[in-house]
């Protein structure tokens, strides 16, 4: 049997049918779906590093072209810490 793929494309608030007729031996497979939002591009950092302080990526009402990279704590940061007396590096 011959392996036939059919990609079907509908844009957004149309409508489509797709039929398969049991007698000729076909099956149905819904595979992977993307949706593409309205979204403009996000044109921000995709890597970053882990600081002391929250960081905010703006990618809200955005399409990501690609993954968003969460680095770990590099090796040799050090945490540096001052009460008013003691100067602690941990």
């Amino acid at each position: 049997m011959t392996d036939y793929r059919l990609t079907l494309t509908v844009e957004d608030g149309a409508e489509a049918a797709l039929r398969v007729d049991d007698d000729i031996g076909l099956s149905l497979e819904i595979g992977d779906t993307y949706i593409r939002g309205e979204g403009r591009p996000y044109e921000g950092a995709y890597e970053v590093t882990p600081t002391q302080y929250a960081q905010i990526l703006p990618t809200s009402g955005t399409e990501l072209s690609q993954d968003v990279i969460i680095n770990p704590i590099p090796s040799n940061y050090g945490l540096i810490t001052w009460n008013g007396s003691v100067l602690r590096v941990s």
